[in-house]
């Protein structure tokens, strides 16, 4: 009898493991070919989410990370039976089981997969169906100015409202927890002539060491007083050089009297504002960005930085080619079209204590942006292109076109995206590449980004 039971289950095994759904044999039903359950993925790899539908024009994928938060969403449509759709894991990715849902209005519940992503090895161990493995270090939360963190972990500590340090997982060097400190600095170095301190100065350090470099890029924000900025002035963030005794200027994305930069070393830090036709004295270094000269996009990006609605990073780059996240990308058009809203706007339930959260908020109530549903909008997913053309033609206020594109793959637009993406391309504010596809699933960059708001502003 035993032996029959295992010759009955082996069959289901086998179909759980190859990710079939238990759908009618007539029916509609999904399966996934790619990412494969018995492999072990890394932060950074390039996941390739490939499968088969059977009558259904379009799924909804929903990737889910250890945690529960949505590490990647989008809407591929099924083109002969057929889809696809890749993402890549960010840096500092969560270890664990992921869950793949997969979704379509033909289907009555969504279909589950999944796949383990390990730091420490990529060698196809153990079953994605196992529930994952080893314990999870969670994010640590902090407002009284301190906290021990894990650094496979990371975690978000701020002094109440005034200053407030996001470190994502493994952006602290070694494997040992840390005590990350930030604190008000009683006699801080003077600011030149012609230029105004607006806040507190502040300093971050990590177990006491107040120079300190990171592995990856840290998140800071700091309040700032907007009482005592004049229209003709502008706030930046600024760090204190103690080999050059001078301050060097960050740049940074203000939002209502914030203003949110990433570093990728601490030491001391304020937010400091300058007349625009200030002249750098020898106390102050401007950050050029370095690594744009030559670069197709240079007077666009030159652009956007001048108006204050993009900065560059610490060591001067802009990193033109990187990719830009729906937060970025939402932040600097709330920026660019000097949008507000006066109850606040939306914030959905992981957008509440984000970075951009006020932006977000404020590109909601005006109706460019709309979450994946009511609670989640996925700030940190990289924006896809199609979802970037609904956004500008909103923030734009263009009347979305009825006629399809006439690019070779206008056939992978999502049917909601179509219209806005016709809007943008005949308007000239996205355009195709010369092979004639315009890639609506695939991500921005950072110049594709900033040469979108110019077009649409211009």
């Amino acid at each position: 009898m035993k032996k029959l039971f295992c010759v009955l289950l082996a069959p289901v095994i086998f179909l759980l493991y190859m990710g079939v759904s238990f759908a009618e044999a007539n029916g509609p039903s999904v399966s996934l070919d790619t990412p494969v359950p018995s492999q072990n993925y890394q932060p950074g790899d390039n996941i390739q989410i490939t499968g088969n539908a059977q009558d259904i024009t379009q799924v909804t994928i929903i990737v889910r990370n250890a945690a529960g938060g949505i590490a990647y969403a989008a809407q591929p449509p099924v083109l002969n039976g057929a889809f696809s759709t890749v993402f890549q894991l960010n840096d500092d990715a969560v270890e664990g089981q992921y869950t793949i849902d997969i979704g379509a209005k033909e289907l009555p519940a969504p279909v589950n997969f999944t796949f383990k992503v390990d730091k420490s090895s990529n060698d196809g161990g153990s079953n994605g169906g196992g529930g994952g493995g080893g314990t999870i270090s969670h994010a640590v939360t902090s407002t009284t100015g301190k906290a021990t963190v894990t650094p496979s972990a990371g975690g978000t500590i701020s002094l109440g409202s005034e200053a407030t340090i996001e470190i994502p997982a493994y952006s602290l060097t070694g494997t040992s927890r840390v005590e990350v400190k930030v604190q008000k600095v009683t006699n801080p170095p003077d600011v030149p002539a012609g230029f105004k301190l607006v806040g507190t100065v502040y300093e971050f350090s990590v177990d006491g060491k107040n120079s300190y470099t990171f592995d990856k890029n840290v998140t800071i924000t700091l309040s700032f007083d907007l009482a005592l900025i004049s229209p003709d002035e502008t706030p930046a963030i600024y760090y204190y050089d103690d080999s050059q005794g001078k301050w060097v200027n960050l740049g940074g994305t203000v939002s209502g009297n914030t203003i949110t930069m990433q570093v990728n070393h601490f030491t001391k830090f304020a937010v400091i504002a300058d007349k625009k036709d200030v002249v750098n004295t020898d106390k102050v270094i401007a950050v050029a960005l370095n690594d744009i000269t030559g670069h197709w996009a240079y007077d666009n990006i030159n652009k956007l930085v001048a108006m204050g609605c993009i900065s560059g990073y610490p060591d001067g780059s802009f990193k033109p080619n990187k990719s830009i996240t729906r937060a970025e990308f939402a932040t600097v058009l709330v920026n660019a079209f000097k949008l507000s809203s006066s109850n606040g706007g939306k914030k959905f339930a992981d957008t509440a204590s984000h970075w951009a959260g006020d932006c977000i908020a404020i590109a909601a109530a005006n109706g460019i942006v709309s979450g994946y549903d009511a609670d989640t909008f996925g700030p940190n997913d990289l924006i896809t292109r199609e979802q970037m053309a609904a956004m500008i033609v909103k923030a734009a206020k263009l009347t979305p076109a009825a006629r399809d594109t006439q690019f070779a793959d206008s056939s992978s637009i999502s049917s909601w995206a179509r219209e806005a993406m016709a809007a943008a391309t005949e308007h000239g504010i996205i355009n195709g590449y010369p092979d004639d596809t315009v890639r609506p699933q695939a991500g921005a960059t950072r110049a594709e980004a900033v040469t979108v708001i110019v077009n649409a502003l211009n």
